[in-house]
């Protein structure tokens, strides 16, 4: 076991100094850490409120949509349809190599940790936005913490589980399907009985994060029970909630750590299919994680730098990635919970502006700097570098618009409103793409989704700076007025607009071969 603890350390270490490689990625690590690590202190260590945490409709939202973003990305896993234990060269080394089959599973299981770890990061990030306002105490935090990597955990393990059996017996693998579909009905029957014992239509919603049914729900509930019960000070149902958490996650791996199954040859295979496949999403290959159906389609080409804009807008409708069916499901979820929820139109911007951060990743950029024939087309820089970035950035703002279009329909939002909505978030798409450009300028090779979202977090927060600081004005001088809350509102929108397109110029020369093929 010593073997493989040092083999986890040195990957581990070897991820860490690629990048320390170059002095500009170190800097920019080291302040990215640096940045985000203030930014969880200050959040969930500095107490914001002298008040004890009370519970509130506003601490019952965020914990519940907390809950749904996790629930979103841990379905997705059991629903994928690529998966492996490990990548190929782990693989190959574990499963030729003289290990027992639970110093694999004990090995796998320090890469399930550091992956919860930081799908658990992004969800807590995700809850600050939600919980803006709300005051926290350092134990609440201690437990939200902890609830949500071993929520992460009892998922990421249960779809391991499901893996090596779906191997042994083909018939296993609608088992996903199935434990989706009874987290499902549960929490339609969960409505159902809150309809009941309410008898309100209207605000089924509101009364349904607030039910104790909730805490019904297998592993999502048991969460909101520990958290809601803290506040509370019933602290028997924290223990019962973080208890049967915890029990949950032991049972689950020990079924997984004591299959007894076949599964080594399909799993070393899938191993490797699904490290090309990984390899080739990190070069731009969006679709290399699904089986795509690729369309019999046409299309004109223009001249120049946009030469490559029209080959890419050809692509996207061979695979059907235009508009494809993920984008669809998202987008109809975010229009039913603003419109049937109560959350209102407030809500959907809201999470309009996470759709934007999370499906802007820039492969196109990555694909088009390892292309040398880009280099050789006789354009300017900058017409290249935009000409890969138009068609993500139509595509984005085809679906808000649409999107804006029916909620505001719903509402009755004047035309004038939501154009300066749409504007809003053509400023938002701006800020996040050029903080992708940014990113790949500096990582070069290096540069990871991860990476990318930390630089978008950093170039929004820049953004909003001064009207942050004129906000600190107006409640300095007392000048709080209609003007200077307007000048407060056009400030940030006007800073994602500059710093959008200093960007942009400053990043151009990559479009002459000097990033990525210059390490």
């Amino acid at each position: 076991m010593k073997t493989l603890l040092r083999l986890w350390f040195l990957k581990s270490k070897a991820n860490i100094r690629n990048l320390f490689k170059k002095p500009t990625s170190a800097i920019f690590t080291v302040c990215m850490v640096l940045l985000y690590g203030f930014i969880i202190i200050s959040m969930f260590t500095i107490k914001r409120s002298p008040s004890p945490m009370m519970v509130t409709l506003d601490l019952h939202t965020s914990i519940l949509v907390l809950i749904g973003f996790l629930a979103l990305m841990l379905f997705s896993t059991l629903m994928s349809s690529k998966k492996a234990l490990f990548y190929g060269n782990d693989a190959f080394f574990l499963f030729s190599g003289p290990f027992t089959r639970k110093q694999i599973m004990a090995y796998l299981t320090l890469q399930t940790i550091v992956q919860s770890v930081m799908i658990g990061f992004f969800a807590l990030i995700f809850f600050v936005g939600m919980s803006s306002g709300l005051s926290f105490e350092p134990m609440f935090v201690w437990l939200l913490i902890i609830g949500v990597i071993f929520t992460i955990l009892i998922f990421l393990v249960l779809s391991d589980y499901l893996y090596v059996l779906s191997i042994g017996d083909k018939k296993y693998n609608i088992l996903s399907k199935v434990i989706i579909g009874i987290f499902v009905f549960i929490v339609m029957m969960t409505l159902i009985m809150t309809y009941l014992q309410t008898g309100e239509l209207k605000t089924l919603f509101i009364d349904f994060i607030q039910s104790p049914l909730f805490y019904f729900v297998p592993v999502f509930g048991w969460l909101k029970l520990g958290l809601i019960s803290y506040v509370t000070k019933e602290y028997l149902f924290v223990f019962i909630g973080f208890a049967l958490l915890l029990l949950t996650y032991i049972i689950i791996y020990l079924l997984f750590i004591n299959y007894q199954g076949d599964f080594y040859e399909q799993a070393l295979q899938d191993s490797l299919d699904f490290s090309k496949r990984y390899k080739s999403l990190k070069e731009g290959n969006q679709n290399a994680m699904k089986d795509v159906k690729v369309k019999n389609v046409t299309g004109k080409f223009q001249s120049g730098a946009f030469a490559v804009m029209s080959k890419n807008f050809l692509l996207m409708k061979k695979t059907g990635h235009i508009l494809s069916a993920n984008d669809l499901i998202t987008i109809s979820i975010y229009i039913v919970l603003a419109i049937f929820t109560g959350l209102g139109f407030g809500f959907f911007i809201y999470m309009m502006v996470l759709y934007i951060f999370t499906s802007l990743q820039n492969s196109e950029l990555a694909t088009e700097l390892k292309n040398y024939q880009i280099y050789l087309i006789p354009d300017k820089p900058i017409k290249k570098l935009i000409a890969v970035m138009l068609p993500t950035f139509i595509k984005v703002i085809l679906i808000m618009t649409i999107s804006l279009i029916i909620v505001g329909i719903y509402y009755q939002t004047d035309f004038i409103t939501l154009i300066m909505y749409l504007i809003n978030m053509i400023g938002y798409i701006c800020v996040f793409m050029s903080g992708s450009v940014l990113t790949v300028r500096i990582l070069k090779s290096r540069s990871s989704r991860i990476f990318e979202n930390l630089m978008r977090m950093f170039i929004m927060v820049v953004c909003s700076l001064p009207s942050v600081f004129l906000t600190a004005f107006v409640l300095i001088t007392g000048h709080l007025n209609t003007a200077t809350l307007t000048l407060i509102s056009y400030s940030s929108l006007f800073m994602n607009f500059v710093i959008a397109v200093g960007i942009i110029i400053l990043c151009q020369d990559m479009m002459n071969g000097r990033e990525l093929k210059s390490e």
